[in-house]
C-alpha cells in the first residue's frame, strides 16, 4: 500500500512538472519570408522598406510587447531582414530566389495564443508591358560606377557602353573631372578611338588622384606612352610613381621597371635608328635624362651612345663615353667579352685585341668559367671574327 501511494505521488509530482515546463516553452514559430517579417511589399522601394523597417522595430520593442523574450527575437530577425534587404544587390537575388521559390526564409516567434497568418501568395514577374509587376524595380543601376537607367542595363554591355558615352563622357572636359571611375572609363574610350593627347591627359589626371596601385598597373600607362610616342614623359610619370614607395618594395621596382622598359623603347627607337646627327643628339639627350631621374646608364645605353656619336663623326666624345665605361668595375663575367666588342665598335682595335689576348691568357678567369659564361671560347672567337672584319674595314677605307 505504501509502494502505490508513493508511485502515484511520484507520477503526481512528475506531471506537475510537464505542466510547468510546458507553460514556459517558447512560443511557436512560424516561417516567413524577409519582406513579410518587415511587414512590406516586395514591389516596396527602398525608402518604403525602410519606413516599414522602422516602424516593425517600434511596434516590436521590449517595451510595447506583452512577451520580452518574444520581443528582443523579433527585433534580431528584424534586423537580418533589413540587412539584407537594404543593399540593393543582395535584394535582387533574393527577389529572384523568392520567385524561384527557394528563397530563405526566417522563424518569426509568435505570442501565445497568436494565429499563424496565411501564407503569401507566389507571384511571378509580369512580362507584359501594361501590367504592374508585383516586384521592386529600381529605375537606376550601377555600371562602371555611373547610374544607367534599368532598360539600358539589361539591353546588354554594348548598349550600356552607348549610353554612358552619350550621356557621361562625349562633349565633356576631361580637366573638369577628378572622380576616378570618370577618368578609367574615358581613358579607355580615349584610347579605343586614338585621342592620344586626351589619352595621356587623362591618364596623368588619373595618376594625380593617387589611386591604388592595381589601378595604376590596369592603365597601360607603358602602352600609352608607347604608342603616342611620348616615352620621356612616361618616363616622367613612372619615377614619379616609383618615389611614392619605399626601396624595395613590388611597387617601386614595378615602376622602376616600367620606367627602364619605356627608355629602352626610346634608345632603340631614336638613338639606334634614324639620321646620324639626330640619332647623336638623342643619345645626348637620353644620358642627360638618366642622370638628372638619378639612375645610371646601363651598359646598353653607353654602346647605343658611343656608336651614335661615331656615325655622326663626333670621335671626341665617343672616346670619352668609351673611357667612363672602361673605368667601372667588371662585376660580371661577360661583360668583359662585352668590352672587346664595345672598343672594336669604337675603332680602338688595339685595344680591343690586347683585352682579348688578357682573357685568353687566362688574365681574367672568371671569363673563362663555363658555369659562369655560357661558351667562353666561342665567344674570343667571335670576338676575333669581329675585329679581322673591322681591322679590314680600317683598311679600305684607309686606301
Amino acid at each position: 500500500m505504501a509502494r502505490s501511494i508513493a508511485k502515484l505521488t511520484t507520477e503526481v509530482i512528475a506531471g506537475a512538472r510537464l505542466d510547468r515546463m510546458s507553460s514556459a516553452d517558447p512560443a511557436t514559430t512560424e516561417a516567413r519570408d524577409y519582406y513579410e517579417v518587415l511587414g512590406a511589399e516586395p514591389s516596396a522601394s527602398t525608402p518604403q522598406l525602410r519606413t516599414a523597417f522602422r516602424e516593425a522595430v517600434l511596434r516590436h520593442h521590449p517595451d510595447r510587447a506583452p512577451s520580452s523574450e518574444v520581443a528582443t527575437r523579433r527585433t534580431s530577425i528584424l534586423n537580418r531582414a533589413w540587412a539584407e534587404l537594404r543593399d540593393p544587390v543582395r535584394r535582387l537575388h533574393y527577389d529572384h530566389a523568392l520567385e524561384a521559390g527557394r528563397a530563405r526564409t526566417l522563424d518569426w516567434p509568435l505570442d501565445q495564443g497568436e494565429p499563424p497568418r496565411r501564407p503569401r501568395v507566389r507571384h511571378r514577374r509580369s512580362i507584359e508591358p501594361d501590367v504592374p509587376s508585383p516586384w521592386h524595380q529600381p529605375r537606376w543601376r550601377s555600371v562602371a560606377g555611373f547610374r544607367v537607367p534599368a532598360e539600358i542595363f539589361l539591353a546588354g554591355p554594348a548598349a550600356q557602353d552607348d549610353w554612358i558615352v552619350a550621356n557621361h563622357i562625349e562633349g565633356q572636359d576631361w580637366r573638369e573631372h577628378s572622380e576616378r571611375y570618370w577618368l578609367r572609363y574615358a581613358a579607355r574610350h580615349y584610347a579605343e578611338r586614338g585621342r592620344l593627347d586626351d589619352w595621356l591627359g587623362v591618364l596623368e589626371r588619373m595618376i594625380e588622384q593617387d589611386p591604388p596601385m592595381a589601378e595604376i598597373v590596369e592603365a597601360s600607362l607603358r602602352e600609352a606612352y608607347l604608342e603616342a610616342g611620348e616615352e620621356l614623359r612616361g618616363a616622367v610619370l613612372l619615377a614619379g610613381i616609383a618615389e611614392r614607395h619605399a626601396p624595395d618594395t613590388p611597387q617601386r621596382r614595378w615602376a622602376e621597371r616600367e620606367l627602364r622598359v619605356l627608355l629602352g623603347e626610346y634608345r632603340d627607337e631614336h638613338v639606334r635608328r634614324g639620321p646620324a646627327a639626330e640619332r647623336a643628339e638623342n643619345a645626348e639627350l637620353l644620358l642627360n635624362f638618366l642622370e638628372s631621374l638619378g639612375l645610371e646608364p646601363s651598359f646598353t645605353d653607353y654602346r647605343a651612345a658611343i656608336v651614335a656619336h661615331r656615325r655622326a663623326d663626333h670621335g671626341g666624345r665617343a672616346a670619352e663615353l668609351v673611357e667612363r665605361v672602361v673605368a667601372e668595375p667588371v662585376n660580371d663575367p661577360g661583360r668583359w667579352f662585352s668590352l672587346v666588342q664595345l672598343l672594336t665598335e669604337a675603332g680602338q682595335l688595339d685595344r680591343a685585341s690586347s683585352l682579348l689576348a688578357e682573357i685568353a691568357r687566362g688574365e681574367h678567369p672568371e671569363a673563362l668559367d663555363p658555369r659562369r659564361v655560357v661558351g667562353p671560347w666561342r665567344r674570343i672567337s667571335a670576338a676575333r671574327e669581329r675585329l679581322s672584319k673591322a681591322r679590314r674595314r680600317e683598311t679600305r677605307v684607309a686606301s
